[in-house]
């Protein structure tokens, strides 16, 4: 049984089991309506349908029937119409129930009606683009998220446009090219792309991938759940760091050939967990990766995906993972890991709304499919739940410290070259002045350097000039001495491989 049967039967099981509300997650209103007329042809039910932009209007045609508030409707549904054996359909729910008291109260009385009312037999369909539940009708609504086109679907809207475009069929290559490149897709911007596509040269192939990457590259800064980071960092700038460096190299190499890695029995990288001390180098190692996986960069802020409503701040993670999945082969950045997961377990309503994100990422991480390399960050492990480090989420977790005498010598030589500032520095004598210094640190030294001496007179810089930014500087290490004790014990404790 595919997805989209086994989503119509857990729908239907709902409606012939009398839930009174149920809630389509979609863009796409036209797949909506097509469950909807499937359920009421199969029940012989009558559909009433309205809309936030018309009021009632006929569901088999779209006309409008009637221009009038949802309050009225509902009004209308509660004491005059005769609700036995109906759908009733609210278009675009979320733009009408968010601050609206009186539409609230009413769809509750209509709940409790079809609930307690043998002869209603009625089922309320809300169709929006996003969920938005009132805590007042949290008990009566099941959430169901419509899935987008799967490779199949895909699959024969592209075959079905050119048929109707009066092309010969499209060839196996252009076709599998064009599939993977549209998945996490509508069918409605499929489609939209696919005209785009064929506008420009008279012509539907691979060529057109290019253009489709532009677009989701748009819907990802449109959503404001995840940023898009222009990764240019370099491998070659991230200093020390060696082991985790080989180790990331290896995932490069799958993930460069990976269908000749599956074929070979290789599992596709699930990502890698970065923790350690702040201020060496785990966001520069997040940015110089994609640039080695030669893969978009997409950051995660859990913090953003908080909304107001009951169920808004899963599908906003929902939306998120799935918008990944549509960019994927891409690397998703989830920074300060331990941040966006606090207060799991602590109580309260706060609490049970990031558990359940955390409960749908975890679950995410496991099953996942799709080429997403998913690496995080954190400062403090310890306040991470322990079902996030265990083997199967992530492939590996990496400790960074603070750097050793030769790494420092291999930073200080990194941002000095990058500022064309390297002749006649003695970087042996800089590393064993600076211990205990993070890459930070070493950066803010050769930055305030190199501003001290254009200062004076533009002199060149040297090593006594470092030396003295040196003496004036207090590290990470000393001004946040017991903070640093404490991660240091924990990290020592939890014996996770050392990233050097």
């Amino acid at each position: 049984m595919t997805n989209t049967e086994n989503l119509y039967s857990n729908i239907r099981i709902h409606v012939e089991s009398h839930y009174p509300m149920l809630y389509f997650v979609t863009f796409e209103e036209q797949y909506a309506d097509e469950l909807i007329r499937k359920l009421a042809n199969e029940d012989n039910r009558k559909v009433i349908e309205w809309d936030f932009a018309r009021g009632e209007v006929d569901f088999k045609n779209k006309r409008q029937l009637k221009k009038c508030e949802l309050s009225e409707t509902l009004e209308n549904w509660l004491v005059h119409e005769d609700l036995t054996n109906h759908f009733l359909i609210i278009k675009d729910a979320h733009l009408v129930i968010k601050e609206n008291s009186l539409v609230v109260a009413r769809l509750k009385a209509l709940a409790q009606k079809i609930l307690h009312d043998a002869e209603s037999n009625a089922t309320v369909i809300f169709v929006s683009s996003q969920a938005c539940i009132p805590p007042e009708l949290e008990k009566f609504i099941t959430l169901f998220d419509l899935p987008l086109p799967d490779e199949s679907a895909i699959n024969g809207i592209i075959k079905s446009f050119v048929n109707r475009l009066g092309e010969e069929n499209i060839n196996t290559k252009d076709l599998n090219d064009l599939t993977l490149a549209f998945r996490g897709l509508s069918e409605h911007e499929i489609t939209q792309l696919l005209h785009r596509g064929y506008q420009q040269d008279g012509h539907v192939g691979s060529e057109d991938v290019e253009l489709v990457l532009r677009e989701k590259e748009q819907i990802i800064k449109k959503s404001g759940i995840l940023d898009m980071v222009s990764a240019v960092e370099q491998f070659d700038n991230v200093g020390g760091l060696s082991n985790l460096k080989m180790w990331l190299k290896q995932k490069a190499d799958v993930l460069h050939n990976l269908n000749e890695a599956k074929a070979f029995g290789v599992e596709a990288p699930k990502g890698v967990m970065i923790v350690g001390m702040p201020g060496c180098g785990k966001s520069l190692t997040a940015k110089a990766t994609a640039s080695l996986f030669k893969l978009p960069l997409l950051r995660l802020d859990v913090g953003s995906l908080m909304g107001k409503y009951v169920g808004e701040s899963e599908s906003n993670m929902r939306r998120a993972l799935k918008l990944a999945e549509a960019v994927s082969p891409c690397v998703l950045w989830v920074d300060e890991l331990e941040k966006a997961f606090v207060g799991i377990g602590s109580g309260g309503a706060g609490s049970e709304v990031v558990t359940r994100l955390f409960g749908y990422f975890l679950t995410w991480m496991q099953d996942k499919k799709d080429a997403v390399f998913v690496l995080a960050t954190a400062n403090d492990i310890s306040a991470l739940p322990p079902e996030l480090l265990r083997k199967g989420r992530f492939d590996e977790i990496f400790y960074v410290d603070f750097p050793n005498k030769s790494e420092r010598e291999n930073i200080f030589n990194i941002h000095l070259q990058k500022r064309n500032q390297n002749a006649n520095i003695d970087v042996k004598k800089l590393a064993e002045k600076t211990d205990g210094f993070s890459g930070a640190d070493i950066e803010a030294v050769v930055k305030e350097a190199i501003e001290t001496a254009f200062v004076q007179n533009r002199s060149a810089l040297t090593t006594e000039k470092l030396l003295d930014v040196v003496q004036n500087t207090h590290p990470l290490k000393e001004v946040m001495k017991h903070k640093i004790k404490e991660y240091e014990d924990k990290f020592k404790d939890l014996k996770i491989k050392a990233a050097s």
